[in-house]
């Protein structure tokens, strides 16, 4: 990469500028000086080097007002500078501008005061001494950079190194991934360092791995294709950065709020490629401002690449686990099946044996009951089975997936609907796991205790919350609306199941019928 301004963790070009710059600034008893220095072709004029109490940050992107001469010194009787990333700038009542150029840009030294007159500007006019500072910017520069960029790749060695071993030697992927964001850390000397990665096949990313993040909803953020810095960088597919991310115009939909109570400021996204797909988002940042270069840009890009093989670790971790956890649920599933399903079955078997012997009504009403309940529970238990085998719980689970399974319940002569009202979001396996719980268990009941001809699924979804409403046309029972630690087994199992995600449940009369209706947080809140 070309160092032609400071970048990562290095001030080389800034600490190798500022003596020449202190020494004109001294020359004319002046309050204020900056170096400025506009690459050619790479985005507008920085600052290099700044004194004065009311100075820039390095490499902070300014306007002057007029332009600043680029061949032959020359005194201002009044220059303005501004910042064009905040809203900061200084008005110089009179100053001098001694511009230089090489074969990468052009740029100027800028000394001068506020409200006074400079001492004796022709001081650095002369012919000598112009000629003089010219070449000892130059020379300062040059030196600078060479510093910067043998320091920035041995830091770079450095920290591909740690991630190399780390890779080869951990026996856990998330020590990979930690040891990628340490390297991260310490190569740009940022504050903050974290990786986002992908939770399903929709396109949403999650924070997996965080160094140096104090809140928790910065952490549970989820961040869709195009959205924020990360989703930008994505839809590039090369860094993006951002160093006042709460007014930058470009992001869309960026998570503003979470960012600024968070703390953070300024902030890096790279995408991490495996093979030909973007597996990862590795993003670094500061809660001060800090202008990025394209010194920066370049460099999180190498790191990212010397990233991929860790990444690449924790898929393979991943699904290592994930095939384990498979092997362990058929496992449990074949059991159940084995020793559960064949014991309904024999119940069934019996029953239905023992109702064509007898005479009396109400016995046989009675073994019919028994055997219709082990035929529905056979039923429900099975489709319970194929869940556990088929579906994993990794990740996320859709909010139309809870409509699919309620609708495995045994169907009774009763008319069915199930529907979804709002967008099919992605939310907590566990609470949309307690929502297909009430949803079971309210189907079931009204099916076959509250002699419904009708019934209603309904899932609602918005950011903050999905609900489940249950309602039949039915008789509504008032037991069935008890306290949760009431006698009835179904309302108990229903309140333990949202309450153990933080949701709420209220059962009552409709018109007529039974109305159910459950609600929980797509994700869980910190508390």
């Amino acid at each position: 990469m070309e160092y032609l301004v400071d970048g990562g963790g290095s001030q080389a070009i800034h600490d190798a500028v500022r003596p020449v710059l202190d020494e004109i600034q001294a020359l004319l008893g002046a309050e204020l000086g900056a170096v400025v220095y506009e690459p050619h072709g790479s985005g507008p004029a920085v600052t290099l080097a700044s004194t004065g109490p009311q100075g820039f940050l390095p490499n902070e992107p300014v306007v002057a007002d007029p332009v600043l001469p680029r061949r032959a010194p020359a005194t201002l009787p009044s220059l303005e500078i501004r910042s064009r990333l905040r809203g900061h700038g200084v008005r110089l009542r009179s100053s001098v501008v001694v511009p230089w150029r090489d074969r990468y840009g052009h740029g100027a030294v800028v000394v001068g005061n506020l409200a006074t007159p400079l001492g004796d500007p022709d001081a650095v006019l002369d012919e000598d001494v112009r000629r003089h500072y010219r070449q000892a910017v130059g020379r300062a520069v040059r030196r600078g950079r060479q510093a910067g960029a043998l320091a920035l790749g041995r830091d770079l060695r450095a920290a591909t190194r740690t991630m190399a071993e780390a890779a080869v030697a951990s026996g856990e992927g998330p020590a990979v991934l930690t040891a990628i964001l340490a390297s991260a850390r310490e190569l740009f000397r940022a504050e903050v360092a974290y990786l986002a990665v992908p939770v399903d096949g929709s396109g949403t990313y999650v924070f997996d791995e965080a160094l140096g993040i104090r809140t928790a909803p910065f952490r549970r953020l989820r961040v869709q294709h195009g959205q924020g810095l990360g989703g930008l960088a994505r839809r590039l597919g090369r860094p993006v950065c951002s160093a006042n991310y709460a007014a930058d115009g470009r992001l869309e939909a960026a998570p503003v709020d979470e960012t600024r109570h968070e703390g953070i400021v300024s902030a890096m996204a790279a995408p991490v490629s495996v093979g030909s797909e973007i597996a990862a988002v590795l993003y670094i940042g500061d809660r001060r401002m800090r202008p990025f270069t394209s010194v920066d840009e370049e460099l999180l890009e190498e790191l990212a690449g010397h990233a991929a093989p860790g990444v690449r670790r924790r898929y393979a971790d991943a699904d290592r686990a994930r095939a384990l956890e498979r092997a362990v649920r058929e496992q449990v599933a074949y059991d159940l099946h084995d020793s559960v399903v064949r014991g309904l079955v024999a119940i069934g078997f019996e029953a239905e044996q023992a109702r064509h012997r007898v005479r009396e009504d109400d016995t046989a009403t009675r073994l019919d009951t028994i055997a219709r309940a082990a035929e529905a529970c056979m039923s429900r238990l099975r489709g319970e089975l194929e869940l556990l085998v088929s579906a994993p719980r990794v990740g996320s689970v859709a909010a139309s997936e809870i409509l699919d399974r309620i609708a495995l319940v045994p169907e009774r002569d009763v008319v069915r609907v199930l529907e979804l009202d709002g967008v099919d979001l992605e939310l907590d396996p566990d609470a949309a796991d307690a929502l297909v719980r009430v949803g079971q268990e309210a189907v079931t009941n009204a099916e076959q205790h509250s002699g419904c001809d009708h019934l209603t699924v309904r899932v609602e979804t918005s950011p903050h919350a999905v609900a489940l409403h249950v309602t039949d046309d039915g008789t509504f029972d008032p037991a069935s609306a008890g306290a949760p630690g009431g006698t009835h087994f179904g309302m108990r199992a229903m309140h333990a199941a949202v309450d153990g995600v933080g949701g709420r449940l209220e059962v009552g009369p409709a018109a007529p019928g039974t109305h159910v209706h459950a609600a929980v947080a797509p994700w869980p809140v910190a508390r």
